[in-house]
């Protein structure tokens, strides 16, 4: 039985644009049990020496939520004008952006917690992208289940804008991994992306509509306006509590662009990822 082998040539294959397709395509098509294997081994992992496992991963936003509620009932900082319980204003804030955040780190760091994996089997690079697409979903089960239980327990909760709201939340998975994967190559050359993308990551978080209404003046409007995650989260929020989206139009058009930079950042993590791999 003759081995499999890889042939080298000087030709680059992003010179083939439509053979690059097709791979892609097929990676996706290739994927789906591999990139499920590499998911629960990374689950396994991380809990498999912790007693309480998901817990830990809610407890960061549930006690940043704790603090703020009694900072905000101290009148210490001004939440601004929300229409809703401030609990679970902050809940659902804390939460969707820990998920925009999952959506940028899981897939930017997807390459180190493969590397095993890596230097054994040669795999499509669509099965780690979907690997980390498992993993944020998996997290989001059991956070759409905290913001579900403080909807219930405060009455902001609109039962139609709930549902509209499950089906607009990949939006902001999307918002996330447009970044992680476009930046996943770079990070596995260089570490300090990583370091620099936690570092924006952090004052961001306190720059968008999370904790408090962020003011409708200026230079407020302007951050707001490069902003990737702060109109899909309002957005989230108000579905769910109140069934309102704040501008279809200008959602719809951030969207837009963001799928762009995905498929882009696509486009390079396939053609890129097999020859870093080599490296490793």
């Amino acid at each position: 039985m003759s081995r499999p082998y890889q042939v080298y040539t000087p030709e680059s294959s992003v010179s083939n644009l439509s053979g690059v397709f097709r791979s892609m395509i097929l990676g996706v098509r290739k994927s789906p049990y591999v990139s499920y294997r590499i998911f629960i081994k990374d689950v396994r992992a991380d809990y498999s020496k912790s007693m309480f496992g998901i817990v830990w991963d809610m407890a960061d936003p549930l006690v940043l939520g704790v603090v703020f509620y009694f900072l905000a009932r101290a009148r210490i900082i001004n939440t601004g004008e929300i229409a809703i319980p401030y609990p679970t204003f902050v809940i659902y804030g804390l939460l969707l952006y820990q998920t925009f955040s999952d959506s940028i780190l899981l897939p930017m760091n997807v390459m180190a917690r493969s590397r095993n994996i890596l230097t054994h089997l040669k795999l499509p690079p669509e099965a780690l992208i979907a690997s980390a697409l498992y993993r944020i979903l998996f997290n989001s089960i059991f956070r759409i289940a905290a913001m579900l239980i403080f909807s219930i327990a405060t009455s902001a909760i609109s039962p139609i804008g709930f549902l509209k709201f499950l089906l607009l939340y990949p939006g902001i998975i999307l918002s996330g991994m447009a970044f992680g994967v476009f930046l996943a190559p770079f990070n596995a050359i260089y570490n300090d992306i990583g370091k620099v993308t936690r570092l924006i990551l952090l004052p961001l978080r306190y720059a968008s509509p999370v904790m408090y209404a962020i003011p409708d003046v200026a230079p407020f409007t302007y951050v707001q306006g490069i902003n990737p995650v702060a109109l899909i989260l309002d957005d989230l929020r108000l579905l769910a509590t109140q069934n309102i989206i704040l501008d279809i139009p200008e959602l719809a058009a951030r969207l837009a662009v963001l799928t762009i930079l995905l498929l882009i950042g696509w486009f390079l993590f396939h053609v890129s990822i097999p020859i870093i791999a080599e490296k490793v």
